[in-house]
């Protein structure tokens, strides 16, 4: 990456960080099983990375195609960052084995003040109570065409309007591919991921693609801090799970607690409820909601079906979009009712009524 751009004294302010780690971790599939070694379902994965730290190759954090190693590969670890400085790292996930929806998920973030040397405890009242290191490295991340260099017209992963790693990569996850973003990563395709840090404000001009990092901003408030996350690639088959999408594939709804709030599809449909049709009307399209299961039927036409199946989940559905925006104690929200049920479907019976089951809980209409 070129033009990288360093502001004021260096030798002025130095910042003897401890650490800037970021491990590749396993990570389990939406079913909950692990998968070692970035294999699972069919799947196959394997990763490599190239790191390059001011400008100079980086050589425990670049490595041929090969399974990770977890706790040991680092894509980044520095321990002596100081303003100014700047990384990139080029990861590329290679799918051997089956089509696959990939996501990018940054976990357990840990900003350590470890100790207070004097520079220091003049510009931080915390003393040791919280670090400042991830509120002041920012990052920039893209799917990336296999060169290591950000170009405009690459898709921006995280970095655009803040880049604080508080903020971009504290719990968050990112699609390198799925059902809404950029598509299924098929057998012996190749995902490019690049990313980039400053010690300082990172300028990304998106149009050249030319960065600066100006470490003048960052002062002495970080001095002996650390930050560390685990990083990790989570693959689920696009095959088998054809509506997964990285942020719905994270959403596990909890089980619904003692004394659930609930009422029934029945109580739903009876015209002299409609008032209490929370963000929703009963002559609205079923598809303006949800996935298109019910061509041309409204919310109150697919309360009226009977049967099983499919129906019979549409129904449910439905009802459990309005326990959520009207009962205080009903078990999901009508975000999550809208994940699920577009998870589900189009799917099988089995998965159908498998949902309804969640949906359908004992009576206990707080409303009647």
């Amino acid at each position: 990456m070129d033009a990288i751009i360093r502001l004021g004294a260096r030798s002025a302010v130095i910042v003897a960080v401890l650490s800037v780690v970021v491990l590749a971790a396993l990570n389990r599939d939406s079913t909950g099983s692990t998968f070692g070694h970035f294999q699972m379902g069919g799947i196959e994965l394997k990763i490599d990375s190239k790191g390059v730290y001011n400008g100079v190759a980086v050589p425990s954090a670049t490595w041929a195609m090969k399974d990770l190693v977890p706790g040991s590969d680092k894509f980044f670890n520095f321990p002596d960052v100081k303003p100014g400085d700047f990384g990139c790292e080029t990861v590329s996930v290679h799918v051997e084995k089956g089509n696959a929806y990939l996501c990018l998920d940054f976990k357990n973030l840990s900003n350590k003040d470890n100790r207070v040397n004097e520079p220091e405890s003049l510009v931080d009242p915390n003393g040791n109570s919280s670090g400042e290191l991830a509120n002041n490295l920012q990052f920039f991340g893209w799917l990336d065409n296999g060169d290591g260099i950000f170009k405009n017209g690459e898709k921006i992963l995280f970095g655009t309007t803040t880049k604080a790693a508080t903020t971009v990569l504290n719990n968050m996850s990112y699609p390198l591919g799925d059902a809404k973003n950029f598509g299924t990563c098929r057998q012996s395709e190749t995902r490019y991921v690049g990313m980039c840090w400053c010690a300082g404000t990172l300028t990304v001009n998106l149009q050249t693609g030319k960065m600066s990092c100006d470490g003048s901003t960052l002062g002495n408030i970080a001095q002996t801090d650390s930050m560390s996350i685990d990083v990790s690639v989570r693959a689920v088959s696009s095959d088998d799970q054809p509506k997964f999408t990285c942020s719905t594939g994270n959403v596990t709804p909890p089980p619904p607690p003692k004394h659930s709030q609930y009422c029934s599809h029945g109580y739903w449909k009876q015209s002299h409820h409609f008032d209490n049709w929370v963000g929703y009307s009963p002559n609205q399209q079923f598809s303006s909601v949800f996935d298109n299961a019910f061509p041309g039927e409204t919310l109150f036409e697919v309360l009226q079906n009977g049967g099983g199946g499919l129906n019979r989940l549409g129904r449910e559905t439905v009802g459990a979009l309005l326990n959520a925006g009207k009962l205080s104690n009903f078990p999901y929200t009508q975000s999550q009712v809208k994940s699920m049920f577009n998870a589900a479907y189009p799917g099988s019976n089995s998965a159908y009524n498998t949902l309804a089951d969640k949906f359908e809980l004992d009576e206990n209409c707080p409303l009647n």
